[in-house]
């Protein structure tokens, strides 16, 4: 499966809309994106132009994608490609490579949820510099990777996307973002472990013969 991503906003709106609040979030994201490149070490003139070859490369990538009105139908979403068909859709990005790089198992067709984004991609391919490829790559490296960074990073990161982006008043506590990111990485095993804990054989059955119970019920009243 295929989609359009990408963007360090939530949406493509974020970007296209001309609202006086909509261009002060941008400006913020902009001033997010100037600090962390500093905390990379960038002096603030690079900084200040990376950022901005970020923003400009996102906005482009916004405008080729989807919106979300348009997502909520699913006929709108469902275009069944072959390699080939997807080869010709984005000749400019090497799928064969990449999809030997992520062990991607062999499979007879993608579904590409929107086609005219990987258009737009695959343009921007061809006419953006390499060098601002790398940099918008960087930031999307080290967006994922802040949480498990420095304080700085931490910090600069909850500064926008949980005090400017979501109005959260401070962040949490280092415990609770740890115990976070274990349930998000080893979900399905603490999950097994916490049902053996605080569940086990008895609740199973007990909770057996309730949805007996239920289904007798429902077939009397059926």
């Amino acid at each position: 499966q295929l989609d359009q991503g990408g963007l360090g906003l939530p949406d493509r709106d974020y970007y296209l809309k001309t609202d006086a609040k909509s261009v002060e979030l941008r400006e913020q994201y902009r001033t997010h994106l100037q600090n962390t490149f500093r905390l990379l070490g960038e002096d603030p003139a690079r900084a200040s132009a990376d950022a901005k070859v970020v923003l400009d490369m996102e906005a482009a990538l916004a405008k080729g994608s989807m919106d979300i009105v348009k997502r909520r139908d699913p006929a709108n979403l469902d275009h069944k490609l072959s390699g080939a068909e997807l080869r010709a859709l984005t000749p400019a990005f090497s799928w064969d490579d990449y999809l030997k790089i992520v062990a991607s198992p062999a499979t007879q067709h993608y579904l590409v949820a929107t086609p005219d984004f990987f258009k737009a991609a695959n343009q921007m391919i061809a006419d953006r510099p390499l060098d601002d490829w790398k940099t918008y790559l960087r930031w999307h490296l080290v967006h994922a990777s802040s949480p498990l960074l420095s304080r700085q990073f931490e910090e600069e990161r909850f500064d926008f996307y949980g005090k400017k982006l979501i109005g959260e008043k401070e962040m949490r506590p280092r415990w609770k973002r740890c115990v976070e990111f274990a349930d998000g990485d080893l979900g399905e095993a603490l999950g097994q472990k916490y049902v053996e804990m605080t569940f086990g054989k008895e609740g199973k059955q007990r909770t057996l013969r309730m949805v007996e119970e239920i289904e007798k019920a429902l077939r009397k009243d059926i």
